[in-house]
């Protein structure tokens, strides 16, 4: 976070927050017509709102602009990052030139972002939907989650459905499971599920052959169980994931989940307002009962948490040649965001 208070329509418009967005805004200006320049000046009149407005429209890709830079919102991330990728040298510069202390707010905390493949899910995302996933944990404010499930074999989804099944010793049929946990299948996974309380009698090695039979016998006419259990060649097009509510902290929930559906094209079973959107990079979002379902088509389009610029990095000009510039700072600047 670099501005203190919010800059621009209906902002606090503090002098130096304003002066420093300026400068920020000028700088992409150069690079993009789109974006109006503005006279820096620390003053909030049309023009600076129009540029915002601007930014927000076709930078950050809100589909609902309010012409408004919050600290640590979207727009103020997306800027920073996108000047980073035109000068690596000009935040630096400008924080001294601005007399401006970087901050990190609580709600950021600090250091990369990582995420955790627990035992039962494979390393088969792609980096693209792994980027993805850390930048909406950077809007939301956390250093950290895990994938619980990924890619599936066919005897992955079995031992998962048995394993479902079985947790649940009171239901006796595909209904009542569905009852009890608050969800469930559709029709293939209910036929699968079927297989389970058909056989219950039989010894768990069995009944796990016998689902396993079924879910082969479905996806040979075309009709899939889970998405996570599809062919090797069809995952690397859509990834697909599962992040369990118990690898965020529960005071960050809301923010987590507000921040994918604002990357969502589709959201399901959502539980709270969903923000404005932006740029698409999830397909679909569904909240399930302990986790967070995500599908990831691998569109690979740009994202404003890449580390490789997304067009070529020259140094520009900032009257302020003086500046002792670290060359690791964009990638520590970065990392915050991952």
């Amino acid at each position: 976070m670099y501005i203190k208070q919010s800059v621009g329509q209906a902002g606090i418009n503090n002098k130096t927050d304003v002066f420093f967005i300026q400068e920020l805004i000028n700088i992409i200006a150069d690079e993009d017509k789109r974006i109006p320049a503005v006279t820096v000046d620390g003053k909030i009149g049309g023009k600076t709102k129009k540029a915002i407005n601007n930014f927000q429209q076709y930078i950050v890709k809100l589909k609902s602009t309010d012409s408004r830079i919050d600290p640590n919102g979207r727009s103020e991330k997306t800027l920073v990052s996108k000047v980073i990728e035109i000068d690596q040298e000009a935040i630096p510069a400008l924080l001294i030139k601005c007399k401006i202390k970087k901050e990190i707010p609580a709600i950021t905390g600090s250091g990369p972002r990582n995420v955790n493949y627990r035992s039962d899910a494979k390393k088969v995302v792609s980096v693209y939907s792994e980027n993805i996933i850390k930048l909406s944990m950077g809007y939301a404010g956390i250093n950290k989650c895990d994938f619980s499930s990924t890619h599936r074999t066919f005897d992955d989804q079995a031992r998962i459905m048995y394993k479902n099944c079985s947790s649940y010793p009171a239901a006796n049929s595909v209904k009542a499971l569905r009852a009890a946990r608050g969800w469930g299948y559709s029709e293939t996974g209910q036929n699968v599920e079927k297989v389970f309380f058909d056989n219950k009698s039989k010894n768990e090695a069995e009944v796990k052959a016998l689902m396993k039979d079924k879910i082969i016998d479905f996806y040979n006419k075309g009709n899939i169980t889970s998405l996570h259990c599809v062919a090797e060649a069809d995952y690397k097009k859509k990834n697909v994931l599962d992040i369990p509510f118990s690898s965020v902290p529960i005071n960050k929930h809301k923010n987590f989940e507000q921040a994918l559906m604002g990357m969502s094209a589709t959201v399901k079973n959502a539980r709270y307002t969903q923000p404005a959107p932006g740029e698409t990079y999830i397909t679909r979002l569904i909240i399930e009962n302990k986790c967070w379902h995500i599908e990831i088509t691998q569109n690979n389009k740009i994202l404003p948490n890449q580390k490789k610029p997304a067009a070529p990095v020259r140094k520009k000009q900032t009257g302020t040649s003086s500046a002792k510039v670290s060359r690791n700072y964009v990638f520590s600047f970065l990392d915050e965001w991952f």
